[in-house]
């Protein structure tokens, strides 16, 4: 018998995140499992001649708030949902987390950057694969609709 506990479901806020919510979900109430969910702020990095236009405090709060919202919104009251916000780089956070929190189950989207982000980072979600020691379920961008 398989027996999960707790789920990590990372969100990047893209369409693609909101279904592999979507699919965490349903697993951690199938489950009775406890779902994280993880946002992972990168850290801004700066030289002489750049300036950002928002510290990462100020994108840590946006990225709560944000979340606070798509949890109340995807996620029913009787599912235990923990929110976490972290900063740093978004493989190496997620694996961190999953390990932190004793994750027993990952559930995340495919392609959540696009263009020249997801060409010069790489795929966040390959990535994850090759390290993390824990199954994972990868919802694709273009997946079949199991869930109604």
């Amino acid at each position: 018998m398989i027996t999960i506990k707790k789920i990590l479901c990372p969100i990047d806020f893209s369409e693609v995140s909101h279904n592999a919510i979507r699919y965490a979900k349903e697993f951690a109430c199938a489950m009775g499992a406890e779902l994280i969910l993880l946002h992972v702020v990168e850290p801004i990095t700066m030289t002489a001649e750049t300036v950002p236009y928002v510290s990462e405090a100020e994108l840590e709060r946006n990225a709560k708030d944000e979340l606070a919202v798509l949890a109340q919104k995807e996620c029913p009251e009787t599912l235990t949902v923990k929110q976490l916000v972290k900063v740093g780089v978004v493989p190496n956070t997620i694996i961190k987390v999953a390990e932190q929190e004793n994750v027993d189950f990952l559930v995340m989207g495919s392609h959540g950057r696009t263009g020249l982000a997801h060409l010069l980072l790489g795929s966040v979600t390959e990535a994850v694969m090759r390290r993390a020691k824990l199954p994972i379920l990868v919802v694709k961008e273009t997946e079949k609709e199991f869930i109604s």
